[in-house]
């Protein structure tokens, strides 16, 4: 059985995670606690955030943790305490495996012009590892509206965690996407109107499909020029304890 859980832009949490940046998360997240809704497969966290020239995250430290950031307008300014340095722009990927620990700060480039993007963050197989920042173009991939593997196994950057793969898709209107076959998937829509198995999703809005099986193909249908990030899970975070 697969199920849909639908969740409106407007749900999620709103915060200024530092001066100039305003951030909205779907899951439980610093400020914005919400205990009943702390993951979904292997994503940990997922937030958008629009970051005002000149704005951004100063140094801070990661350790342990897979970010993969996705820009949507703009140009990301990353650096860090190796000296990995990288502008990252829309139809680039960047992966930063903070692995055994890393320190590092985003902000936008922009001295004019508002920036615009999604990270997301899952828990590694393996801790305690090198380090590891990657930025990829997959802009020409982009072109022909079809998914794209941006981040995981076999896509354009590599990823700590064997059953996790990030894929991005411009869709034009009228195109249709057939999605993985995943016990989790976690559909984004960043830009323009979709319709995931009778749902209508708009800009902001998220999809969570459990049980996914490869006896049953779901589809996206692009109503308007879109662009959506589908996270492809084939595990879950393990209990955390409890009762």
């Amino acid at each position: 059985m697969v199920t849909v859980d639908v969740r409106r832009a407007d749900a999620r949490g709103a915060l200024e995670s530092a001066p100039g940046v305003t951030s909205l998360h779907s899951f439980s997240f610093g400020a914005h606690l919400d205990p009943g809704n702390t993951h979904h497969g292997l994503l940990l966290a997922h937030h958008e955030d629009r970051i005002a020239p000149g704005a951004g995250y100063d140094d801070h430290p990661h350790r342990d943790t897979e970010i993969v950031t996705w820009v949507l307008d703009g140009t990301l300014a990353h650096d860090d305490d190796a000296g990995r340095s990288a502008r990252v722009v829309p139809g680039t990927v960047q992966r930063l495996s903070a692995g055994r620990g890393v320190t590092h700060r985003e902000r936008n480039a922009s001295d004019d012009e508002p920036l615009h993007l999604v990270q997301m963050w899952l828990v590694p197989d393996e801790a305690g590892v090198d380090p590891v920042h990657e930025t990829v173009d997959v802009s020409a991939a982009l072109r022909g509206g079809g998914l794209v593997p941006a981040a995981g196994r076999g896509a354009a950057v590599g990823l700590g965690i064997a059953d996790a793969v990030l894929h991005v898709a411009r869709p034009p209107a009228g195109h249709r996407l057939d999605l993985p076959a995943a016990p989790y998937l976690h559909v984004f829509v960043a830009r323009g109107e979709v319709e995931l198995d009778g749902h209508d999703l708009a800009a902001g809005d998220a999809a969570r499909v459990v049980e996914a099986p490869a006896t049953i193909a779901l589809s996206l249908d692009a109503h308007t020029d879109a662009e959506v990030l589908v996270w492809e899970m084939h595990s879950d975070l393990a209990p955390t304890g409890g009762d």
